[in-house]
């Protein structure tokens, strides 16, 4: 093809048809630009098309890291408000001074219990590594990030509740130290799937009746069911920053792939 435009700006400049050339000579230009032009825009709309492709594994990736974390955050709160009821139910009881059973033993080694919160950030460290700007909405960037870096790592320490002195287990481990013992009298086999059985022996609350009217210990269940309340609130609180975050997400996706 460069041989044959050669061979015709030659034959027109040995013919002396220099205007005729110099027309021939602009629309060659004006080709050249044009198959330039043509092949830039096939390269622009194949880029254009894999980092479209690349948000869109992106997003697919974000929102199926935010179900499971939606998931379980919704088994702990279903958790922490069984125990939420065992302990109200143990309050009256210490309050009633009703007779010792085996609920109020339940009840007292469960009030003590708390849950840990990983939520999945493996598709949001991954974008990170990739660069945020992958994201061309930048309303929906910046939901994403607020969610990851901010309400996500508030699970790790609702509201400030899990330092050391008011966390749930240390309010109330003292106490489980103070009035449970091991009773020798009923041994129990616990086998393991890897290892040698063990003998456990059922543990029971001694000094009942210290146990009825100990004021601190009152006080302690009280305070932490109510962290326990207001955990359930945050994570309630997380879950609907999820659903709204996986709905914004959605519509993008929509958006992009229509």
């Amino acid at each position: 093809m460069i041989k044959f435009f050669r061979k015709v700006r030659q034959k027109l400049l040995t013919e002396n048809k220099f205007s005729t050339y110099l027309l021939y000579a602009i629309g060659e230009i004006v080709l050249v630009v044009i198959g330039i032009l043509i092949a830039l825009s096939i390269n622009n709309w194949n880029e254009n098309r894999k980092t479209q492709e690349q948000e869109i594994q992106i997003y697919l990736e974000l929102k199926s890291d935010l179900l499971k974390t939606r998931n379980d955050i919704q088994k702990i709160i279903s958790q922490h408000r069984e125990i939420f009821k065992l302990s109200q139910n143990l309050i009256k009881d210490i309050y009633n001074k009703k007779p010792y059973s085996d609920t109020i033993y339940d009840s007292f080694t469960s009030a003590g219990v708390d849950f840990q919160i990983i939520p999945k950030t493996s598709a949001f460290e991954n974008l990170k590594n990739i660069g945020l700007n992958t994201l061309s909405n930048d309303s929906l960037r910046i939901d994403i990030t607020n969610l990851f870096q901010l309400d996500l790592k508030r699970l790790d320490d609702e509201l400030g509740m899990d330092r050391a002195e008011i966390s749930i287990p240390t309010l109330l481990s003292q106490y489980q130290y103070k009035y449970l013992f091991a009773d020798y009298s009923q041994p129990k086999k616990y086998g393991f799937k890897h290892s040698d059985s063990i003998n456990i022996y059922k543990l029971k609350i001694k000094n009942y009746d210290k146990f009825l009217t100990d004021n601190d210990l009152l006080m302690n269940l009280q305070l932490a069911l109510y962290n326990r309340g207001r955990k359930v609130d945050e994570e309630i609180k997380t879950i609907d920053s999820i659903d709204y975050l996986i709905k914004k997400i959605e519509e993008e996706l929509k958006s992009i792939t229509k």
